[in-house]
């Protein structure tokens, strides 16, 4: 029996989801196809950065500035321009040092030590220091505080700051991917000092160490922020004598809800917008926009219940893998925007530099994987075979949420395909509800489903044996060699190796085929054309390089 903690995992696409890294999905759908934008192709000569000019950005009313207690997604997105952590992740899903210069952990694989810049101040002219990082930590963790951060944490036992430059991190088990874990916003502790963090209005006037200062905020309104000439990595960056970040405010907009954006950008009151598959699509190739395309962190994929009599064979769920075609699934059915790919790591990232399916589509390699299990070939191209003691055909139930058109127009494609390699499958359109029932009792051959993935790329939440009574394991899979590698990957802090580790973890997977990835849908970004500069976002960076953004005049 699964608890019911199982639905952390699956994801209706109509079903607002929050993580931890607060990716919300359908929020832009309510675009209109026909409207037109009124933005024209501007013929403003670009001559490269210069300072100067305001950005306007898109929010719902915020429940708090704070970085650590916001439940806004939007808030969370713009809390890197003012608060900045100890660890960043690169477009490659690595991490890279900020606030941190390095760090290092014990051979053990338990002790965490963080060595922090010593040029960095707060947005009042106070030194960063070590101090700052335990009193974030100390927020996190409090029982009385909900942050969104605490999943971060979870496995430290203890922290302290042992100098104002150094920061020790104690964990209950070993876990390399501990400085990914450290990706969240450090707030000052001088700054809340006799302040009850839930209550204070301080929460709505916060300071940070990052390329902008929050300058007022006015409720139903807007929030503005000024650019902070004294930036720490804007003296060491700047280019042609000029300091970072070049545009000189951002003015974050807020509206009642969601549903304001696609008004708010087509009527010129916003600049930039993320938007999913289902609203930027009918944007693509307009000339008064700049859209730029990335993979975004739903994985679709189907898992197979390992217990069935039929799928307990690898060799029907291998044979299942050759037949299906993912390229003509994206093709025909999300006009190309999703990224193929097996497994639940975004591809072209520092552990998965591919997108390569292994098993190809093959369909007589696919029948003669069945005939190999037993399996006798009718006089129709399909398969029966006797289980115990009656005639059983190779026929499988596709489980799929009703009010799920995707989902339900690529099972329909799944389906037809696999007539193919003789297999039939029964499509069963079922309520959310009864879904996640029936997958929590073990009722199921084959069920389609979908994760929002995090940046930390463990993927044992879907493979470790340790995952199947009580966590997300829903296959039921179970292999020796895989929780061995599982755990290699997370006591070895060295990315080759790790990489190396993971190679050999896919390899055994895609032997045994426990679920059958598909594919991560596209999201997109949407930018007013007088926003120019190194525009190239990604589900981890959303803003990536913003500081450099420049509007020429």
């Amino acid at each position: 029996m699964k608890k019911t903690m199982l639905v952390i995992i699956l994801i209706i696409l109509n079903i607002q989801f929050t993580s931890c890294d607060f990716y919300m999905d359908g929020f832009y759908e309510d675009l209109d196809s026909d409207e037109q934008l009124d933005f024209v192709v501007d013929d403003v000569v670009d001559e490269g950065p210069v300072k100067g000019g305001q950005i306007n950005l898109f929010s719902t009313p915020p429940d708090t500035l704070n970085p650590i207690l916001t439940k806004n997604a939007y808030i969370v997105d713009y809390s890197e321009f003012v608060f900045e952590s100890l660890v960043d992740l690169d477009k490659k899903q690595k991490p890279t040092p900020l606030l941190a210069e390095n760090w290092e952990v014990s051979e053990d694989g338990l002790m965490w030590t963080f060595y922090l810049r010593d040029d960095v101040r707060w947005h009042d002219n106070i030194p960063f220091t070590a101090d700052d990082v335990e009193f974030t930590f100390s927020v996190i963790l409090d029982d009385d505080v909900d942050s969104h951060y605490k999943n971060n944490l979870e496995n430290v036992e203890s922290y302290y700051a042992e100098d104002f430059k150094t920061f020790k991190v104690k964990l209950y088990k070993p876990d390399s991917f501990t400085p990914e874990r450290m990706s969240f916003p450090i707030i000052p502790k001088h700054y809340y000092y006799e302040e009850d963090i839930l209550t204070t209005d301080k929460n709505f006037s916060p300071i940070g160490t990052g390329p902008y200062v929050f300058s007022e905020y006015k409720k139903n309104d807007h929030i503005l922020l000024e650019n902070n000439e004294k930036w720490w990595m804007g003296i060491e960056k700047g280019e042609d004598g000029e300091d970072l970040p070049y545009i000189s405010q951002v003015n974050i907009k807020i509206f009642e809800k969601n549903s304001s954006v696609g008004d708010a950008f087509q009527s010129n009151q916003v600049d930039v917008v993320h938007m999913n598959r289902n609203a930027w699509i009918r944007y693509n190739g307009r000339m008064d926009i700049s859209l730029k395309r990335y993979p975004s962190n739903e994985f679709e994929f189907i898992a197979f219940n390992l217990s069935n009599d039929i799928l307990e064979e690898a060799k029907i769920r291998k044979a299942i893998s050759y037949t299906v075609d993912r390229a003509k699934i994206i093709n025909d059915i999300m006009l190309g925007e999703a990224v193929a790919s097996e497994f639940p790591v975004i591809p072209d990232t520092w552990m998965y530099d591919s997108n390569v399916i292994s098993n190809e589509v093959n369909v007589k390699k696919a029948r003669e994987l069945i005939l190999e299990s037993g399996w006798e070939e009718n006089d129709d191209g399909f398969f029966s075979k006797t289980i115990g003691w009656r005639d059983t055909p190779l026929e499988l139930e596709l489980l799929v949420n009703d009010d799920n058109d995707t989902r339900l127009k690529v099972a329909e494609e799944i389906k037809n395909q696999l007539k193919n390699a003789g297999i039939i499958i029964e499509i069963n359109r079922v309520k959310w509800d009864e879904l996640n029932k029936r997958i929590e009792n073990g009722n199921f051959d084959m069920v389609f489903i979908g994760c929002n993935i995090t940046p930390v790329a463990d993927l044992s939440f879907l493979y470790s044996s340790e995952e199947i009574e009580d966590g997300l394991n829903i296959a039921g899979y179970s292999r020796e060699a895989v929780d061995s590698y599982l755990e290699l990957i997370l006591k070895e802090s060295d990315y080759s190796r790790k990489k190396a580790f993971f190679i050999n973890l896919r390899n055994v997977i895609n032997q045994d085929v426990p679920y059958l990835g598909l594919y991560f849908y596209n999201d997109a970004a949407l930018y007013n054309r007088r926003i120019r500069g190194n525009l190239n976002p990604s589900i981890w960076t959303k803003y990536e390089d913003y500081s450099k953004w420049y509007i020429p005049f």
